[in-house]
Order: C-alpha cells, then sequence, then structure tokens
C-alpha cells in the first residue's frame, strides 16, 4: 500500500498551488465570458491565451503543465481522494497520445467554421474536453489518462518541449506515483520519440511530419462567417500541405538515419516558426485573409514591413532555440520524490 511522500510540502511547492488555483478560477472567468460576452472571450483565448501557448511550450513546458487549468480539472478526482486509480499500461497510454494527436487534427480545422467566430461553441469544446479529462483522471491515476495520454496539447507539448531552457518544481505532483512510463515531466528531452513502438512512431510522423504543412495549409483558408461554413469542411480539412512535409520528413530519415532527433528539432522549430509567421500579421491586422484572429489593428501605425523584421526574428529565435542551441538534457519539471509500498 503506498503511504505519503517522506519530505513535507515545500514553500515552493505551496506558490506553485496558489498560482494553479489562480489560472484555474482564470479559466472558470474565460468560460463565463465566452458564454455571455462571446466578442470579448473569443479575443482573450483565441487572440491572447493560444498564440502565447506555443512560446512557452518551447521554452518552459513545464510551466504551462503546472498552471494548465484543463489538467487541474483532471486531477480534481485524484487531489481528493475519490479516484478509482487504475493503472495504465504503456500500450494504453500509447493508443491515447496516438487518439490525442487525431483530436488535435480534428479540432483545428474547425476554427474557420465555428470556434473562431462562436464563444458558446468554443465553451462547449473547452467544456468537453475538460469532462472527458475529468472522467479520465477519475478512472485512471493520477496524470496518466489525460495530461500524459489523451490530451490533444499533450502531443505539442513533446514536440516542442525537447530543449526546455529550465525545470520547475511538478505543481500537480507532491509524490511520484510512477502513474506514466516514461514520465514525461521527468524524463529529460521528452519528444514524441521517447517510446520505441510501431504506435509512438505513428504519433511521431503525424507529429514532426505533418504539423508544419498541416499548420501552413490552416493559414491558408479564410474564416468562414456567413453561416455556410460546414458546406466548407472540404477546404478546411484540406492536408496537402501535411502530406508534403511528411513525405519529406520520411524521406529525410531515409538519408539521415542516425539524425532522427535533429530532424525532429527542426521539423519542430518548422512547425512553431510557421504558426507565427502567419499568425502575428493577423493580430497586428496586417493579413490579406479574411478572419477573426485581428487582437489590434496597428496598420496605420507601422508599416507593413515591420512585420517581415518581426516574421524573420522569430523564425531565426525558433531555429536557433531549437536547432542550434538545442538544450537537451532537461526535464519539464524536476520529479518530486517517490511514494514508498
Amino acid at each position: 500500500m503506498k503511504i505519503a511522500e517522506k519530505s513535507p510540502k515545500s514553500s515552493a511547492f505551496i506558490y506553485w498551488k496558489i498560482v494553479q488555483f489562480i489560472f484555474w478560477l482564470m479559466g472558470i472567468g474565460m468560460m463565463f465570458c465566452l458564454v455571455f460576452f462571446p466578442p470579448l472571450g473569443v479575443t482573450l483565448f483565441w487572440n491572447i491565451v493560444i498564440p502565447v501557448a506555443p512560446a512557452l511550450l518551447v521554452i518552459a513546458t513545464g510551466v504551462w503543465r503546472n498552471v494548465c487549468p484543463l489538467a487541474t480539472t483532471a486531477m480534481i478526482p485524484d487531489r481528493l481522494g475519490f479516484s478509482k486509480r487504475k493503472q495504465m499500461t504503456v500500450s494504453q497510454q500509447q493508443t491515447l497520445n496516438l487518439f490525442g494527436v487525431l483530436l488535435l487534427f480534428s479540432i483545428i480545422p474547425l476554427r474557420h467554421v465555428l470556434f473562431n467566430i462562436s464563444g458558446q461553441a468554443t465553451a462547449l469544446i473547452i467544456f468537453s474536453l475538460s469532462t472527458i479529462g475529468f472522467s479520465a483522471g477519475f478512472i485512471f491515476e493520477s496524470k496518466s489518462a489525460w495530461c500524459s495520454g489523451l490530451c490533444p496539447v499533450h502531443s505539442v507539448e513533446k514536440l516542442y518541449g525537447s530543449g526546455v531552457g529550465f525545470s520547475v518544481i511538478n505543481a500537480h505532483c507532491a509524490s511520484c506515483v510512477k502513474c506514466s512510463v516514461p514520465c514525461p515531466d521527468s524524463t529529460k528531452s521528452m519528444s514524441p520519440q521517447a517510446l520505441k513502438s510501431g504506435m509512438s512512431h505513428v504519433t511521431e510522423i503525424l507529429l514532426a511530419g505533418a504539423f508544419p504543412g498541416y499548420i501552413w495549409g490552416w493559414f491558408q483558408v479564410p474564416d468562414y462567417t456567413s453561416g455556410d461554413g460546414f458546406q466548407n469542411l472540404s477546404a478546411v480539412y484540406e492536408v496537402i500541405g501535411a502530406l508534403v512535409t511528411i513525405s519529406l520528413y520520411l524521406g529525410m530519415k531515409k538519408i539521415f538515419p542516425n539524425s532522427r532527433k535533429e530532424l525532429m528539432s527542426i521539423f519542430a522549430a518548422a512547425a512553431v516558426s510557421c504558426y507565427y509567421w502567419f499568425r502575428l500579421p493577423q493580430l497586428f491586422g496586417f493579413s490579406p485573409l479574411h478572419t477573426t484572429g485581428m487582437l489590434i489593428n496597428l496598420t496605420k501605425y507601422i508599416p507593413s514591413w515591420s512585420m517581415y523584421i518581426l516574421n524573420l526574428t522569430t523564425t531565426a529565435f525558433f531555429l536557433w532555440w531549437m536547432v542550434i542551441e538545442n538544450n537537451r538534457g532537461k526535464s519539464w519539471s524536476k520529479r518530486p520524490p517517490y511514494l514508498t509500498e
């Protein structure tokens, strides 16, 4: 039988728990805005929170893992002691990881026809994911089923977070119960290549190979705001870009079979750089596409060429950070002490 951890909770752990609770309350507030003040909620969620997330995952994945409101929700059954805490096998977790990637690829295109223009729909998908996460936490132990399994953001965490700048304390786990093997939070240089299996190989190809082209394709499509969005599903689910980069990734893996980690870093850097290359002009009003993705219109205050400088700067940073500097050797968070049997 597992007993309580040997060491008392540190002041840093308590501090992180307070921050975690604040972000959880902010998540509740976000849901309130999405339902009752949709324009504000959509702006806050899609044009502020989401644009910040990729850079945070690259630099400090552990910070996001600590404060994610969905993660906190999924951990409620465990924290309050009514989780069934079933052990999840490695095979089951790999299956959930793959489904998480497919879930991510399914949800993102729907932004163009629904979520970008409907606060209530965005609130509904967040609530649905929260319910799934809570249910997963009720059945399975700790972070195994949601935070390290089915969560669609977890796949991006592994793609972008293999070279984080620093490790933080794990605010969810006062002690380690070995719910995930390997633990994504405590494993150094965590990536989709961490497990050598057929299922993980498919997940790796979909992430590293498809994601750069998938992101590029997403930004070639406008938001359909006239009510005919679902008549354009074939356009928003266009995957030609993803197929091109998958083919390129597989080809380069054959040519450079001993450089898998380097290829992963290059394609991950390409994906996040592509995101900001298109997203930053959208945020500041310089996008030629009809989208709802503008945060503030700066076209009257700065020249259009400033966006190219900004894009080149962010691209150079991510290539330097993820490919050249490549801070491998760090984990997202520090492993807490193990529970004793």
